[in-house]
């Protein structure tokens, strides 16, 4: 059986009164991630056709927004750099964005978003990898502003880390970006379970 995570959505009834919209529980896309809730442009919030179903798009659409759960297993000390580089590729490619990648030079998980992330690490051991300087150790309630930058996301410890993420769509992306970045649903390779970083 799928891991699952649970998630309560309110709204506003036709009595203007606050009460359950939905309560329910959302499984792993497939490489530890799961998907609470989406906003697209122009919805209104009392509107549940303004987010989508819980697989969608790894990018949220212009105007939009994603709200997630993700998981960076501990890295596997028997697996070679070209599996992890194996891995990466596989990883941005189901993503549908492989553009994502422009320097991978420190990593290759190294990538950039069309996004401005707020990321808080729940529990685990992370290392936020940039361009330049060391890598920055983050403790369990330590908070990324991540601002379309490139990075990586290193797992410095024995278990799996967790991390919320609120994904803003901030870039406006060519239409070669966009048609990859943003069609199709849930990304899903099975052997990224495995991998160290995301």
């Amino acid at each position: 059986m799928s891991e699952t995570r649970r998630v309560i959505v309110t709204q506003n009834n036709a009595a203007g009164k606050s009460s359950v919209l939905e309560d329910r529980h959302v499984e792993s896309s497939g490489v530890g991630v799961f998907n609470f809730w989406e906003t697209r442009e122009g919805r209104d919030l009392d509107d549940p056709a303004g987010r989508g179903a819980s697989s969608f798009a790894f990018f949220p659409d212009v105007g939009g927004t994603h709200f997630r759960l993700f998981t960076i297993p501990p890295v596997d000390s028997a697996m070679k750099p070209e599996q992890v580089k194996d891995i990466a590729d596989q990883f941005f490619s189901a993503i549908g964005w492989p553009d994502a990648r422009r320097d991978t030079s420190r990593h290759p998980f190294m990538h950039t978003t069309p996004t401005l992330d707020y990321i808080l690490l729940l529990s685990g051991e992370i290392s936020l990898l940039l361009d330049e300087g060391d890598p920055i150790p983050l403790k369990p309630f330590d908070a990324v502003v991540q601002r379309g930058t490139n990075h990586s996301w290193v797992n410095t410890g024995k278990t799996t880390a967790l991390l919320v993420a609120v994904m803003v769509a901030a870039l406006v992306l060519s239409s070669q970006q966009r048609s990859g970045a943003f069609e199709g649903g849930a990304f899903s390779v099975p052997d990224l379970k495995n991998s160290c970083r995301m």
